[in-house]
């Protein structure tokens, strides 16, 4: 079967697990899985969660034979309503994780039951009678869920779950611990507590009770935690809480879902598997719950010895790719990372503009930029492939495809590599703009805006550097100094305009004349000089011919034919003088010329 998954990797070890559970019924049914995974963060609502949330619409669902939907990692209730709607739409079987979903099939536990369990140990062995919770968000399934359980179960044993002491956090960290600290103010300030604490997962529990360590609280406030993670499995007391069978969910999703292909009689299933209720210490047993020390250590040496070596291969991929300036480097670099962790394949897919504000979807990203393959670890066509988006707020610049992951998904970090991907294009982008706006700031500052050639500053720039290449190349250098006659005379008969047309067609005659052996400039007013090489052909009489030619395109403003007084001085290539000498000397040579002028035709006006 081709099979889509739909997950947010919010939670990473989530995401592993259910990883882990995908490639284990792969190997069994040989599916070709494809997982689209986003990593937006919970109930923002910003434009990375957006650009994120929109990458679903990626995958085409006609080309799917089912799909796989652990929405309970979906918490954006429009998101998670517009992919229900497209998987309906396309009558294809398929299987939701931990969520019962209307008009979908169903693998995995019954949370509420699993914290019914919880509430009748803590009444039933522990003698509560007044129960706190902390929630997950509100109007999540798995947070309902976990409510329903202990509220009925408090209800059915005629117990209290105090309503002042029932919050909503994040399942984070500051969620416990600021749940700790408002129930150690009440303490201080006399209110009534509750004599237990129920939490909807393990690291709100653990938050609790570090926060209340060393305090009046410490030891007098059971608590249960729940998923049984592996930092809740750290955690010293033992946490009492529910172990989910994370990758077994996945694994039986995908054996549910080919019974429910090879049937296709439309009828839903509703699945339910086993969970294992770990009774700990921090509900208030003070048994010994039996443990592996020395496994455990070794599980703990090896996974930080993991994330080190993946850390080290991370810093290196940032530096390969932040470093890079173009984008055959950064790809390359991408690839060098992919070949160190040990991964089967990658390919990335960008959009044709990639410095294109406008928004666009997913799917028009067809440019492929990288097509990778690691010939030691092959990895088949089909097997689990992980889709991940690429881009920068709302920018959205492409997506990625990488398979045979298993080391990026132990080590928890995918996520960290696809946003090195995004940094390195960003930076990539931003750099080519960068470039664009200094060409264009170099443009205004080198170009003559009337006549469209190079100005003086452009000179003292290209032109240097032109006459250095020359003499560094044993060719000899043409410099010729042109002065528009009469132009006083042209301004105060004509006007301004008429001047300004004169001197913007003998900039456009000198500029039809350049080639690669060529250099016109406007040097000022009205003088003009061409840098040339001795062989270009261009001589006094050629610019003269040029003019004339361009004059004649469109009715001139002037009576009077456009002359100018020219000077060439040559320049050899081993000469001991500097560029100024030479300027210098042309510009005395056009100015005999002009000498000549005047004297010929009687006209004294000053140049």
């Amino acid at each position: 079967m081709k099979i889509a998954v739909f997950a947010t990797g919010w939670n990473g070890e989530y995401l592993r697990d259910m990883y882990h559970g995908l490639e284990n019924s792969q190997k069994e049914f040989h599916d070709s899985i494809h997982l689209y995974a986003s990593f937006g963060r919970l109930g923002s609502g910003d434009s990375f969660n957006k650009s994120e949330f929109d990458f679903f619409e990626l995958a085409d669902m006609s080309e799917y034979d089912g799909f796989l939907y652990p929405s309970t990692t979906v918490k954006e209730g429009d998101v998670k309503q517009r992919l229900l709607e497209r998987i309906i739409e396309s009558k294809k079987p398929c299987v939701s994780l931990e969520e019962e979903i209307p008009g979908l099939s169903f693998v995995g536990i019954n949370q509420s039951k699993a914290m019914r369990q919880i509430v009748r140990h803590l009444a039933g062995v522990h003698g509560i009678r007044t129960f706190g919770f902390i929630n997950g968000m509100k109007d999540t399934y798995e947070a309902q869920m976990r409510q329903q359980g202990v509220e009925s179960k408090i209800r059915e044993l005629g117990l209290c779950l105090m309503p002042e002491w029932v919050d909503y956090g994040n399942y984070e960290y500051r969620s416990g611990e600021t749940y700790a600290r408002k129930m150690i103010a009440a303490y201080e300030a006399g209110e009534e507590l509750p004599q237990a604490v129920i939490s909807a997962n393990d690291l709100m529990a653990a938050a609790f009770l570090q926060t209340i360590k060393g305090t009046a609280l410490e030891g007098k406030i059971p608590i249960t935690g729940f998923d049984r993670y592996f930092d809740g499995e750290c955690f010293s007391p033992t946490m009492t809480t529910i172990e989910r069978p994370r990758d077994q969910v996945a694994y039986e999703a995908v054996r549910l879902l080919h019974e429910l292909y090879e049937k296709a009689d439309g009828k839903l299933v509703h699945r339910e598997l086993s969970y294992r209720f770990f009774i700990g210490n921090t509900c208030g047993c003070t048994k010994h719950v039996p443990f592996d020390t020395e496994s455990f250590r070794n599980r703990i040496f090896w996974k930080n010895l993991q994330e080190h070596d993946a850390k080290s291969k991370l810093d290196s991929m940032q530096e390969w790719v932040t470093s890079r300036i173009s984008l055959e480097e950064i790809m390359d670099a991408t690839g060098r990372f992919l070949d160190l962790v040990g991964a089967g394949r990658g390919q990335i897919f960008l959009t044709d503009d990639l410095f294109s504000q406008e928004a666009k979807s997913y799917r028009s990203c067809k440019r492929e930029v990288l097509n990778w393959c690691n010939e030691k670890n092959r990895t088949e066509e089909g097997g689990v492939q992980v889709f991940m988006p690429l881009h920068y707020q709302l920018h959205r610049m492409g997506y990625c495809m990488v398979a045979g992951v298993d080391e990026m998904f132990r080590t928890g970090i995918l996520e960290t590599f696809f946003r090195n991907i995004c940094y390195a294009l960003e930076n990539y982008i931003q750099r080519k703009q960068y470039q664009e706006v200094n060409l264009k700031l170099q443009k205004l500052y080198r170009i003559d805006q009337l006549t469209g050639i190079y100005n003086r500053f452009g000179m003292e720039d290209l032109g240097q550097k032109f006459y250095e290449r020359n003499c560094e190349y044993h060719i000899n250098t043409k410099f010729i100094f042109c002065d528009i006659n009469r132009l006083k005379y042209i301004n105060d008969t004509y006007g301004h305009k008429a001047g300004d047309w004169v001197i913007r067609k003998t900039g456009e005659a000198l500029g039809r004349l350049a080639a690669e052996d060529s250099l016109p400039f406007r040097f000022g007013g009205d003088e003009f000089l061409l840098l040339t090489r001795e062989e270009s052909g261009i001589t006094a009489e050629s610019i003269r011919q040029s003019i004339a030619v361009v004059c004649g395109e469109e009715t001139s403003p002037i009576r009077e034919s456009l002359e100018v007084s020219i000077g060439v001085i040559l320049a050899p290539w081993d000469s001991e003088y500097n560029m100024d000498v030479y300027l210098n000397q042309a510009d005395e040579a056009m100015y005999e010329e002009k000498k000549m002028y005047h004297e010929k035709y009687g006209d004294r006006r000053r140049r």
